[in-house]
């Protein structure tokens, strides 16, 4: 990307992050901060709001596992997630990134599950082609 200028009397994010804590300061200090500038600090980007791993991981397990019920819910979230950080609204992102990641974990269970049962029905066959079809052993 290149760094383009701004248009005249526009300001820019850095700029209005800088004049923020200088204001926090010069109104006590940084260890008493008002309401406004409590709520900017809370809502700063973390990695945990970060869903593109979790996007990553639901497209392959949408198209590798066939896991078509979480795979798609899951993309949802994450790609909702995506959109509510990029309006700024980091605290709803990092919800939607969380519940990505809770239908990812049931994807897995859900894998695991089926896994299991289908190794058990393969065990199983021969006991039940034979109570239907007896097979003699040569």
């Amino acid at each position: 990307m290149s760094n383009q200028s701004l248009p005249p009397g526009a300001s820019s994010p850095r700029d209005d992050d800088r004049m923020n804590r200088e204001q926090t300061r010069e109104q006590g200090g940084d260890a008493t901060v008002r309401d406004g500038a409590r709520d900017h600090a809370a809502g700063a980007p973390t990695g945990s709001s970060s869903s593109t791993m979790a996007l990553i991981l639901h497209a392959m397990t949408f198209l590798c596992c066939a896991n078509w019920i979480f795979g798609v819910i899951g993309i949802v979230f994450a790609v909702r997630a995506a959109h509510k950080r990029d309006q700024g609204r980091f605290l709803e992102a990092e919800t939607l990134t969380r519940y990505s990641w809770y239908s990812l974990g049931a994807a897995a269970v859900m894998f695991v599950v089926m896994f299991v049962l289908s190794l058990w029905i393969f065990t199983q066959a021969g006991s039940w082609v034979e109570g239907i079809a007896p097979v003699r052993n040569w």
